[in-house]
């Protein structure tokens, strides 16, 4: 199954769905339906409230292909960062808080932009990958690109990731960071509060297993 963010909506992408899921579901599309991306992107932008869509097809592979064809694709990496005591590492930007992240830039290799954009968001440089995480999905408006072709679907591919040093963590400023912070599994209602429900999403699945 597939799962992407648009604003606080979602669509998922699946050949089935359990009880408990179908009770949340607000809208249901077979994969045949005509047009059904633009369907769903319409829908959301016109709606003032979150909506829930999942699009059931017997050919997840086909389905994804399709619907990813309907964006300009854009490639970012970042981690999840671990000290020695337990806690995790994360940013504020924009007054959110975030996980440093940034895009996957030519020749890089994920784990090489992983790296590199939590060294330079946060001051830090010793960090050691453990193993990938599940990739985020979130669709957005380009104010770069001519509308109405300017819809970007980005894929952030995560990476557990240890530290091991004393280095005080600086946010990188020119990117708007304002605070860099340890949160201690305990405290990690504080991010929560005030994050992206696709951040809430892939912590809430990712710390359980990690």
């Amino acid at each position: 199954m597939y799962k992407v963010f648009f604003n606080d909506s979602t669509i998922q992408i699946g050949s089935e769905m359990n009880k408990s899921l179908n009770d949340n579901i607000s809208k249901k599309f077979n994969s045949g339906d005509y047009d059904i991306v633009n369907q769903i992107i319409s829908q959301i932008e016109a709606s003032k409230s979150p909506t829930d869509f999942y699009i059931l097809t017997q050919d997840i592979s086909s389905a994804w292909s399709h619907f990813r064809s309907q964006f300009v694709e854009i490639n970012a990496a970042g981690g999840l960062v671990r000290n020695r005591i337990g806690s995790f590492l994360f940013i504020k930007r924009m007054g959110v808080w975030d996980l440093p992240k940034g895009k996957v830039e030519k020749k890089e290799t994920p784990e090489w932009a992983a790296i590199r954009e939590v060294g330079e968001e946060c001051g830090l440089s010793d960090l050691k990958i453990i193993r990938q995480l599940d990739s985020t999905f979130h669709i957005y408006r380009s104010p770069f690109l001519p509308s109405p072709k300017n819809l970007v679907l980005k894929e952030t591919k995560w990476f557990l990731m240890t530290y091991s040093g004393n280095e005080t963590p600086v946010p990188q400023v020119e990117e708007d960071i304002i605070k860099v912070e340890w949160f201690t599994p305990e405290e990690l209602e504080n991010v929560y509060s005030n994050t992206y429900l696709s951040l809430c999403d892939f912590l809430k699945k990712s710390l359980p297993i990690i």
